[in-house]
């Protein structure tokens, strides 16, 4: 039976041990390939240990690792070829209990160990090398390197070797390269380095008309890393638990970093939107410049990213596409092409000033082809859009007469990412809940949000005061502290705003289905706070990833019996209901602000 490592120490013989291991048994494809758990251990023992010496598994047996240093009193050698080749790493990947791939790594990326392992394999598949797939995802390093691929019924061997690395995966007949990857994993699961850097290629994603029938599993299923174990993706995060819409991001984790490359890696995205409709996917948005997440893009910048984007995209759907400019009550001027095929509508969307070097954002928006109608009024191509009325809003009030939860339902999840667009993209989530579509980019060229502070409460009432006429929109400051003001309010209204009873205008405003805009102070030690709605499976304590500071949520009910606001950040999946006690949250509230159509 295997035994499960669980200490850095491997126990047997007592002290520091030097220890050689040869792995050119894995070579033999017949073998290595009819492999299971335990009779790699039988291969790859050693006399006097109690637990094997050279092999790190995973908790659910699905890899085994060999590295020169597995645990902390052993050192190996580890080799390939009678020790011609010296390695740094090999993993074997099980699936239904049988090896599934087997993967080698070594530092020496020299010519001769090319031309070895080369004829090596020319050997063993029986066939030449032909140049090899750009894998679609894994470690950036990976990303850089020059591929070789073997096909033939004996196996498939996949050799990439970049400036630092040598790296080599076998796999059964039959297996698509561009399941295949190089990348590797610590022995022990890949997730204990400081930082990690990622790469994946987005083009998958403009694989349409395939791509309109991606399900959520699918998605999931194609963003897997082969041979790496981590808990959660370091590519993409949900937007709500719920699983409707998802984002690529170019850091998922603070210690990562993911390049997201386009159009043969000519463009580096910033974020990807993906949302899915009836359990597919109804529309993409790929961001490729963002004031937010780039800094000030230079005219040079935008003029390249925005050339790569119409020469690959005039290649793909073989049309010319025509110019758009955004119609009536757009938050943003906004300019920009329409590319139309049977299948599919890809509307590419700038900001009026970015081709003169003012970039505030350069997207992608892609829909089904049945969306067209959808599409074009979202984006204010046509003059279609209305805001709902006061009577609408009101059907959004749900009220749970057992637990005590007042709340609105349909405010949509907009994530800010690492952006500080907190403002922004809380003033586009109501305006969206309201009916004017728009992102938190526009917000934020029209707010002038800057990405690492924030926006003051003083900022964000006079931004939203440019366009309260022009949606027929009435924004109200309804609670500010004692002796607090407000740049362009007057004097009434100051005073009236600083006798606002929170609880009081919570239940209020809920009762008409208008969530508020919340302005704290984030303590520097968080309070208690809880997720999900009173007695859901979902409820639980959080902790929020941001402690002090200025901040920016939405208030969108209230529990009177556990003396609870329930409120909701735009941090994404988990933080779509959240709640805390009326008491801690009056005593963090800087300014609370009421957005409602004027009729």
């Amino acid at each position: 039976m295997i035994s499960l490592v669980g200490s850095e120490l491997c126990h047997g013989q007592q002290g520091e041990h030097e220890l050689k291991l040869d792995l050119t048994p894995l070579l033999d494809l017949n073998h290595a390939f009819a492999l299971t758990p335990n009779a790699l251990e039988k291969d790859f023992h050693k006399e006097g240990f109690t637990e094997n010496p050279f092999i790190r598994w995973t908790s659910n047996l699905t890899k085994a690792g060999f590295s020169v240093h597995p645990f902390s009193n052993i050192n190996v050698e580890l080799s390939l070829l009678e020790r011609k080749v010296l390695l740094t790493s090999s993993d074997v990947t099980f699936a239904e209990g049988k090896a599934r791939t087997v993967a080698f790594a070594t530092e020496q990326a020299d010519n001769a160990t090319v031309i070895l392992l080369s004829a090596k394999l020319d050997e063993l598949l029986a066939c030449k090398a032909v140049p090899g797939p750009k894998p679609l995802l894994g470690w950036k390093e990976t990303g850089r390197s020059k591929a070789s691929l073997w096909t033939s019924a004996k196996g498939v061997a996949l050799l990439s070797v970049n400036e630092h690395m040598l790296k080599l995966v076998l796999a059964p007949a039959q297996t698509l390269p561009t399941t295949l990857t190089t990348g590797f994993s610590l022995a022990d699961g890949g997730e204990r380095a400081d930082t990690a850097a990622f790469f994946v290629r987005l083009d998958q994603l403009l694989a349409v008309p395939r791509l309109w029938s991606l399900t959520q599993d699918a998605f999931e299923e194609s963003f897997k890393m082969t041979g790496a174990t981590f808990k959660q993706s370091p590519f993409y995060k949900w937007n709500t638990m719920a699983k409707d819409s998802l984002l690529l991001t170019r850091h998922v984790f603070s210690n990562t970093s993911t390049d997201l490359l386009l159009f043969d890696d000519a463009v580096n995205a910033e974020e990807a939107l993906v949302e899915f409709r009836d359990g597919k996917v109804g529309k993409v948005t790929l961001t490729l410049l963002t004031r937010g997440n780039s800094g000030k893009a230079a005219k040079e910048k935008f003029d390249e990213v925005f050339l790569a984007t119409g020469r690959a995209l005039g290649g793909m759907f073989k049309v010319q596409p025509t110019k758009t400019v955004a119609a009536g009550k757009s938050v943003a001027k906004i300019q920009g092409y329409l590319w139309s095929t049977p299948h599919t509508l890809v509307l590419m969307e700038f900001n009026e000033e970015a081709p003169k070097g003012n970039v505030e954002f350069l997207r992608l928006k892609m829909t089904p082809a049945s969306s067209r109608v959808e599409l074009l009024n979202t984006n204010m191509l046509s003059d279609t859009v209305t805001t709902k009325s006061r009577a609408s809003l009101g059907r959004n009030v749900k009220r749970d007469m057992v637990t005590g939860d007042v709340y609105v339902t349909g405010v949509p999840m907009i994530d800010q990412g690492q952006k500080g667009y907190c403002v922004s993209a809380s003033c586009a989530r109501i305006f969206n809940y309201l009916g004017v579509k728009c992102d938190q980019d526009e917000i934020a060229e029209l707010v002038k949000n800057d990405a690492e502070r924030g926006t003051r409460p003083s900022d964000m009432y006079s931004a939203l005061r440019k366009i309260d006429q022009q949606y027929n929109m009435r924004v109200k400051v309804v609670k500010l502290p004692r002796g607090y003001g407000l740049m362009g309010m007057r004097d009434t209204e100051v005073v009236r705003a600083q006798k606002g009873d929170l609880a009081k205008l919570i239940q209020e405003n809920v009762a008409i289905g208008t969530p508020l805009l919340w302005a704290v102070a984030l303590p520097s030690e968080p309070v208690a706070v809880r997720t999900g709605l009173s007695g859901s499976p979902a409820q639980g304590e959080i902790k929020d990833p941001q402690a002090g500071g200025g901040h920016m949520r939405m208030i969108i009910g209230y529990n009177t019996k556990s003396g609870e606001v329930i409120f909701t950040d735009s941090w994404g999946a988990g933080h779509e209901i959240k709640r805390m006690a009326l008491r801690d949250a009056d005593a963090m509230t800087q300014a609370v602000f009421t957005m409602q159509p004027a009729q």
